[in-house]
């Protein structure tokens, strides 16, 4: 099977692992994935996780994730400011950017006042 989209790829299996309340899963690996893996994990939505060669094996903290929502797509890509980033469930949640200095939230992108493309969203 090939994936053109590693990204929403990963968005789908953590949120099916949600569903069926899983708490480990593999995920396929690349540096976007790896960065953003990291930063989830720094945020608590990741318990830990342990890279491999060509995956990464991820143990979720399930009382935390309520949802996931991939936004940008390799059909439509969407790029925001610092300024006007979307609100998630009343601040409740994160925006994950890809930014010029990496894999950033929203609430980094606003310190560092840097926008990008928004890779999705979780809370």
């Amino acid at each position: 099977m090939s994936l053109n989209d590693i990204l929403s790829d990963f968005v789908t299996r953590v949120r099916n692992a949600k569903m069926i309340g899983k708490a480990n899963l593999k995920v396929r690996k690349n540096k976007v994935v790896t960065n953003v893996t990291t930063s989830l994990t720094k945020l608590g939505y990741f318990a830990s996780f342990v890279e491999n060669e060509h995956d990464i094996d991820i143990k979720l903290n399930l009382d935390r994730i309520n949802g996931l929502k991939r936004i940008s797509k390799p059909g439509r890509r969407l790029y925001y400011s610092y300024r006007i980033l979307p609100v998630i469930r009343n601040g409740i949640g994160y925006n994950i950017l890809s930014t010029s200095k990496g894999v950033k939230t929203n609430v980094e992108a606003k310190k560092e006042l840097i926008g990008g493309e928004l890779l999705f969203q979780i809370w």
